[in-house]
């Protein structure tokens, strides 16, 4: 090849952009030109033999005797490549035109496909360029060009074809084997191109775009080892570059490659000491290892200690448990922290409380969080925190027997902390004793006047009581605190919708709520049933629809649209909604004597 190609990596609008530059033109002086025109009959010979071909290519004959048409062609060439490197396009294309009259050489056609394709006319390029191709079909520098051009034209696999060709007729030309290969990925032909990326690194050794390129195919094969194995190859070239170094890190420890991860955390570190993450989880994997000490060590050092206490080992391994919830492999981490933590300190109740409710989470059935409770029990039944953990466990396990057990056993002991008496109330609603359970949550209110979760609660079972004034009052006294919580404005609001009182209040709160929170499923409800309440059924209806949308299962919205369309004289979508309501909760008698009142009509 006689010119050099450089290739970028485009936007979606193009797959690349090719800029070329041949390496022998220089723009002179008109006193110059002849030199140009050496240097120009130099360029014709290297590329593919141009004048080598001008006798006879015509095909036909006239009056001048050949070598004036020769003359003729190459002055009018010459012109047009002396017009081309000012830039003035038109004018080279018009001496182009003209030279063809006296020769049709492919390489005065090729020279024309070139300019329409920097004027990024396609259709005239790839016409002169077949013009070429069908003189010199095997010609690599016309192929490549139309290449080029069905690139521009996005037509791909036109592309593909003509870089086929070019491999053929020669296979070790690099240029091409990429352009190839970067086609058959955009073309989604990942298995043609890794084929590709292996032949030029073979050929040329490592380069860290083809490269990349082959990680981002085996990555998305999900291959873990090739993965690694070309990221490994990448840091070769870039023995400094941290990203590649956490990227690689992170496939050896998805590949449970723990020696090598700790290796490269550890280069890391010795790059930039500070690096939290890296420090976070080479720690993580001392754990999974059993290797205690070194973690500790690890963390001590992120600390700026020496050294660990119990109650900052205990943070440790908080920070674990807190971080499940975002990964869970931090589940198992924490079991093995607070397993170790266990054995170095087995008169603490803590490890204990958190082996026991990472058995919840890990193992999903059994009883043996319970042993690891009844321990921690037996090693701190003097500790509040104890009973509040464990009896708010028991609850969120439905395990309502045992929560009541332990909430009681805490407030005989503690019979002023909020919590454990907000946990007794719930416990009793849970069991159908809500009549019994606001004692419990006005005396937590006392005890902790600001909480919005117990206000909110102890309004809503006041409201289910029957007891509106103390409902409203509370949930009055919770908008003094944060005016502007969208729970209690829904709840509020749907409070006074069902007591039909109120209701252009209730419809501002409603409003604030799914400003809040526009796609919350329980507010749009609310806000569709205050509309019914107010007999604008279409409002009503929209809102209610909308609930559905996002939660088409719920019991309650679905008995609302039935509502909606029995006000709305529309009995067959009211039976409709009606029963899918009552497929979802067959208990609701007041809703079974709706229907056979609608089936008596």
């Amino acid at each position: 090849m006689n010119y050099i190609c450089v290739v970028s990596s485009l936007s979606a609008s193009y797959f690349y952009n090719m800029k070329c530059f041949h390496k022998s033109y220089i723009i002179l002086s008109g006193k110059l030109k002849s030199y140009i025109a050496l240097l120009l009959i130099l360029f014709f010979c290297s590329a593919g033999s141009l004048f080598s071909q001008i006798k006879n290519e015509t095909g036909k004959s006239n009056d001048e005797p050949s070598n004036i048409k020769n003359d003729k062609a190459l002055s009018y060439f010459i012109e047009g490549k002396t017009l081309e490197l000012k830039n003035d396009y038109i004018g080279a294309i018009e001496n182009f035109r003209t030279a063809l009259k006296y020769d049709k050489s492919p390489g005065i056609y090729y020279a024309l496909s070139k300019i329409y394709f920097k004027l990024s006319k396609f259709d005239e390029a790839l016409s002169e360029i077949n013009n070429s191709l069908k003189i010199n079909p095997e010609n690599q520098n016309y192929l490549e060009v139309l290449a080029d051009i069905y690139i521009g034209k996005k037509e791909f696999s036109k592309a593909i074809s003509a870089y086929e060709k070019i491999i053929l007729l020669d296979s070790s030309y690099t240029f091409g084997l990429y352009s190839l290969a970067r086609l058959y990925q955009e073309m989604k032909m990942p298995a043609k191109a890794i084929v590709i990326y292996e032949k030029i690194t073979n050929k040329i050794g490592y380069d860290f775009d083809v490269l990349n390129k082959m990680y981002e195919i085996y990555y998305g094969y999900k291959d873990l080892p090739k993965s690694i194995e070309v990221l490994e190859s990448i840091l070769k070239l870039d023995p400094y570059n941290t990203s590649i170094k956490k990227l690689l890190s992170s496939l050896y420890l998805r590949n449970n490659q723990f020696d090598k991860t700790k290796d490269l955390y550890e280069q890391i570190l010795n790059l930039n000491p500070q690096d939290k993450d890296v420090q976070t989880e080479l720690v993580k994997i001392y754990f999974k290892e059993n290797d205690s000490r070194k973690a500790f060590e690890k963390f001590s050092k992120m600390l700026g200690k020496d050294s660990l206490g119990f109650w900052e080992k205990v943070q440790i391994g908080e920070l674990y448990y807190n971080m499940i919830s975002q990964d869970s492999s931090s589940a198992e981490i924490s079991k093995i922290y607070f397993e170790n933590l266990n054995i170095d300190y087995p008169d603490h109740w803590i490890p204990y409380y958190y082996l026991g409710a990472l058995s919840i989470l890990l193992e999903k059935s059994g009883n043996n969080y319970k042993d690891y409770f009844n321990s921690a029990l037996q090693k701190a039944d003097t500790s509040r925190e104890i009973f509040v953990n464990i009896g708010y466990s028991y609850f969120l396990q439905n395990d309502i027997a045992d929560a009541q057990e332990i909430i009681d056993a805490g407030l005989y002991k503690f019979p002023e902390d909020y919590r454990l008496n907000y946990f007794k109330g719930l416990s009793l609603q849970k069991v159908n004793k809500e009549s019994e359970s606001i004692k419990y949550f006005e005396k937590a209110v006392v005890l902790n006047p600001a909480d919005l979760s117990i206000l909110s609660t102890l309004a809503l079972a006041y409201d289910n009581q029957g007891e509106y004034s103390k409902s409203a009052d509370t949930y009055e006294k919770a908008l003094s605190i944060d005016p502007q919580n969208p729970l209690i404005l829904n709840n509020y609001a749907y409070n006074l919708s069902e007591r039909g009182v109120d209701l252009e209040k209730a419809l501002r709160m409603s409003e604030m709520s799914i400003e809040k929170e526009p796609q919350n499923s329980s507010y749009l409800d609310t806000y569709g049933w205050i509309f019914f309440k107010m007999k604008n059924y279409k409002q009503a209806k929209k809102y209610i629809e909308k609930s559905l949308e996002i939660n088409g299962n719920n019991a309650v919205v679905l008995e609302h649209l039935g509502d909606i369309y029995h006000s709305m004289k529309d009995a067959s979508n009211a039976k409709k909604y009606w029963n899918l309501s009552l497929n979802i909760n067959p208990g609701n008698t007041i809703l079974k004597e709706k229907i056979e009142k609608l089936k008596s009509i």
